[in-house]
């Protein structure tokens, strides 16, 4: 009689729970990479914007190219704060998906310990089972063989 474990169904989707949350989980990641990623190209697209305000004004620029350069800065930094805001968000849901994720493994886990203990009993009973057929057939040798010197 092969292991039955009565739960299968259960940690089957258990084991699917997990997988949903861990693909959520590393999604939510990636949004936070995405998220970096757009903050340190509007930083380096501010510092690009403050190298070229640098270099026009040592050239000598007009105040109206100067008010366009220093709008186009405030956009940026702007866009800056908005990035940041997002970023935040992000990493809200990121911690979120990461807490579900782990409460899920964690049930998971649980299944899986009650599998493998049940099925070490398992085992541990099939093993006396043979253990027991074993010694019956011994005996029942011996008394055979006790039998067969006993005849005349």
């Amino acid at each position: 009689m092969p292991f039955h474990f009565p739960l299968e169904g259960v940690l089957h989707f258990r084991r699917s729970l997990e997988h949903q949350q861990e693909l959520l989980m590393r999604a939510a990641h990636q949004q936070v990479a995405r998220v970096r990623h757009a903050i340190e190209q509007t930083e380096h697209q501010i510092r690009e914007a403050q190298t070229q305000q640098s270099q026009q004004l040592g050239a000598g620029t007009t105040a109206a190219e100067l008010r366009f350069a220093l709008l186009g800065e405030a956009e940026l930094h702007r866009r800056r704060q908005d990035l940041s805001r997002d970023l935040l968000r992000a990493q809200t849901v990121r911690d979120q998906r990461q807490r579900l994720f782990q409460q899920a493994r964690r049930e998971r886990e649980i299944f899986d310990s009650l599998r493998d203990h049940q099925l070490r009993q398992y085992q541990r009973d099939a093993a006396r089972r043979e253990q027991r057929q074993l010694d019956n057939l011994f005996l029942a040798r011996q008394a055979y063989l006790r039998r067969g010197q006993n005849l005349p």
